[in-house]
């Protein structure tokens, strides 16, 4: 299965279930003139001619739910069909089989372990078509769970809400004796889709770790937070590298008004990872002498930095020769990684 097709399947999971108008973020299929020579093999207990490239149109958006609880917290998987030449899981032309008859089984099965514990699970999913089943989906890295135990996490140092805005929450914490500061945005997409984005900066210094990462939310962005939390990886030198991790963390709404009740004294919150790397680079005070012997440290030229009008006329010559294409060297040295 192709990449393209998976990535389709979650955008449609994103979806607002309610019919409606096209969205952008639906493939679309496009219907062959012609309806395949094997429009009319048997399908199933009954036999069919019709191709389904003649079938009428479905009216409305058929919308396929199923509930799971994944790490003690529920959740919802919807599926969506809208027409015969919309339906994400791009049926082949000639099969004639009306959707309201196709079937799916949506499971989930924990690894042996994880961190924080049953927060990971995989997930799959299958389509059921004339007592066939058709696996269109699986994810191995879905994390998600209520009221994990982050604290079990050995060595996480986890970042720390300091201000919010409308459109934005900034988190402080210390990585690598480095002071960070992340800074979480969101713009507003669509009605319930936004799109999420994430950089940091330490000592003046930042860049961008993601952007644009579309979430379909059912509240308004204000009232979830984030937990933000780094690892540290080994590495040479020591402190420089590592494992950071964005989850996303939103109120636990029970459905049971006993439970509900007695929520009111104990708050209960959803997990839910998003993003996540294992190359963070950043530390304070590195030692990088530390490296070995066969280090070799530049030296900056005490009459550096210099502006470019300060600099001398025949430097602008050197400039425009450093733009021409490195030529290729026959020697190769062993490099040195910071790992």
């Amino acid at each position: 299965m192709s990449h393209r097709f998976r990535t389709s399947i979650w955008q449609i999971m994103r979806q607002d279930t309610t019919p409606g108008p096209r969205n952008h973020f639906l493939p679309v299929y496009e219907a062959i003139s012609q309806p395949s020579p094997i429009s009319s093999s048997p399908v199933g207990p009954h036999r069919s001619n019709q191709s389904f490239l003649h079938m009428e149109a479905l009216s409305d958006v058929l919308t396929y739910v199923y509930s799971l609880c994944v790490g003690d917290a529920p959740i919802q998987i919807t599926i969506i069909s809208q027409n015969y030449y919309t339906f994400s899981i791009m049926l082949k032309a000639g099969l004639s089989i009306d959707p309201r008859q196709l079937e799916f089984s949506v499971f989930v099965f924990p690894p042996r372990s994880s961190l924080p514990v049953g927060c990971l699970h995989h997930l799959r999913v299958w389509l059921k078509s004339a007592g066939i089943d058709h696996r269109i989906f699986g994810d191995n890295d879905l994390w998600i769970g209520r009221d994990p135990d982050f604290r079990s996490i050995a060595d996480a140092s986890f970042a720390i809400l300091r201000n919010a805005t409308q459109d934005m929450l900034i988190y402080q914490a210390v990585v690598g004796r480095a002071h960070v500061s992340f800074i979480v945005r969101w713009r507003l997409v669509e009605v319930g889709i936004y799109a999420l984005s994430l950089d940091y900066e330490a000592g003046g210094v930042g860049r961008i770790l993601f952007d644009e990462y579309y979430l379909k939310l059912d509240c308004e962005p204000q009232t979830v937070t984030f937990m933000i939390y780094s690892i540290p990886a080994v590495s040479m030198p020591h402190g420089a590298s590592h494992r950071l991790r964005f989850w996303l963390r939103t109120p636990h709404a029970s459905l049971s008004p006993t439970s509900s009740t007695s929520s009111q004294m104990t708050e209960s919150y959803i997990y839910q990872r998003l993003w996540k790397t294992d190359d963070f680079k950043i530390g304070a005070y590195l030692n990088f002498t530390g490296l070995g012997s066969k280090l070799t440290m530049g030296v900056r030229d005490p009459n550096s930095p210099q502006s470019e009008r300060d600099q001398p006329r025949r430097n602008l010559s050197i400039r425009r020769l450093s733009r021409l294409p490195i030529p290729n060297s026959d020697t190769a040295a062993e490099p040195i990684h910071d790992r």
